[in-house]
């Protein structure tokens, strides 16, 4: 269990970006922050989600995730476009 806070500079009266993440793994414990860019998809696409496949939604948002450098596998792999390490 995690909780994130992201706020983008419009919402900031000084227009810094802020980043807050929380979790129960140890403090000295890597993650690899990953951003997977939003995408629109064709109506017969498909997604692997761990031991199922489903329907893919038409369109998906951009969303930047943290995983443990060990992996996790409830995240799926999103590719090497990590933002940083």
């Amino acid at each position: 269990m995690c909780d994130t806070i992201i706020t983008t500079a419009d919402a900031i009266k000084d227009g810094a970006a802020i980043f807050g993440k929380n979790s129960e793994h140890g403090p000295n414990e890597a993650h690899h922050l990953v951003r997977q860019p939003a995408a629109d998809f064709t109506p017969d696409s498909r997604v692997r989600c761990a031991h199922i496949e489903i329907p893919q939604a038409k369109h998906t948002f951009a969303v930047a995730l943290a995983k443990p450098l060990w992996g996790d596998a409830s995240l799926p792999d999103l590719g090497p476009d990590p933002v940083s390490t």
